[in-house]
């Protein structure tokens, strides 16, 4: 019995390991996304697996042929000149979406052996994987749609549903720790946990709205000029403005949500951890929205702003995920 306790232990830890590094990379994915975004990447490669007709992209517009803007058109629209840059940031950002379907199909994988103590953890392993094998389907229409808006906005909440299903996987690996919790959070009041679900939706509903002033942006630019990155925030329409309007839900949101939960702080160290990582977060992304405000959307904040943003949402739901754990218990 000793001996199968121990081999259940250690499939366990090896499937939290797994599980961990796929959250990790497609957060990361998450980052290299903003980078194609703000360097107008998107139609980098205008085809999808390949990149222009090939595996490896070409590094010169001499490897292409002299009809390559007609030829790879997309959506019935000629493509731009040869950029290589831009072809193989893209590309960097599909080998970075095949690493991710590798981490997913060894997270299931490693989750069949705990099917008969923890099916949950199993079954919602196995569904990421489909869902992240539709990602990539979506990830070609995003590219032949020619990035039209509403696909990059499904693309992303695909992303974050991703990351809500493995996160919810990790954390019923460590029911038995969490349980424990129950006790210190026994005199938490209903409202935190409603609280906590409204923040972490109005965080949501920001991340969507910043796939949405994204697009604007690129609209602005195209108008206006590089010359005139100073002036892009007033020219932004009414998404912009509801998008700014937002942050200030989110950061009194969280800090009334810190307050409710201040007893389950001090009593846990790993809720306190995760209120602390939550409130740099939302440091992080006041001073990256002020910046770009103020300095014309700088390229290199937005996929920070971005990357920040998404890990705020996974902090929110990690902690909503244990304290549903407790609480059930």
């Amino acid at each position: 019995m000793k001996e199968e306790d121990n081999q259940g232990e250690m499939e366990l830890r090896r499937y939290r390991r797994i599980a961990g590094w796929t959250i990790g990379a497609v957060i990361f994915l998450v980052l290299v996304g903003g980078i194609v975004r703000s360097t107008g990447s998107g139609l980098g490669c205008p085809d999808w697996p390949k990149c222009f007709g090939k595996w490896v992209p070409p590094t010169d517009v001499s490897q292409l042929p002299s009809d390559y803007k007609t030829r790879f058109e997309i959506a019935g629209k000629e493509i731009a000149d040869f950029d290589p840059f831009k072809t193989w940031v893209e590309y960097l950002n599909r080998l970075v979406g095949v690493l991710i379907g590798f981490f997913a199909i060894l997270t299931a994988w490693f989750s069949l052996p705990l099917r008969h103590t923890q099916k949950r953890v199993t079954q919602l392993s196995v569904l990421t994987l489909l869902m992240v094998i539709v990602q990539g389907g979506i990830g070609a229409k995003v590219v032949s749609s020619h990035l039209e808006t509403w696909m990059v906005t499904i693309h992303m909440v695909i992303a974050m549903v991703i990351v809500m299903m493995l996160i919810t996987a990790y954390l019923l690996s460590h029911r038995s720790q969490i349980e424990s919790w129950a006790t210190a959070l026994s005199s938490l009041k209903p409202q935190v946990w409603w609280l906590g679900i409204g923040v972490a939706a109005v965080t949501l509903i920001q991340i969507v709205l910043g796939t949405q002033v994204r697009e604007e942006v690129d609209i602005v630019a195209e108008a206006l000029g590089e010359e005139s990155r100073s002036v892009w925030t007033e020219s932004l329409g009414t998404v912009y403005l509801i998008h700014r309007t937002f942050y200030y839900l989110v950061v009194v949101g969280i800090l009334g949500w810190m307050f409710q939960l201040k007893g389950a702080i001090a009593a846990v160290p790993m809720i306190k951890k995760l209120a602390v990582a939550m409130l740099g977060c939302v440091l992080l992304e006041i001073i990256f929205g002020l910046c770009m405000h103020h300095f014309g959307i700088l390229p290199v904040l937005q996929p920070l702003h971005l990357l920040f943003a998404t890990v705020l949402f996974a902090i929110e739901y990690s902690l909503l995920g244990a304290l549903w754990i407790a609480r059930k218990k």
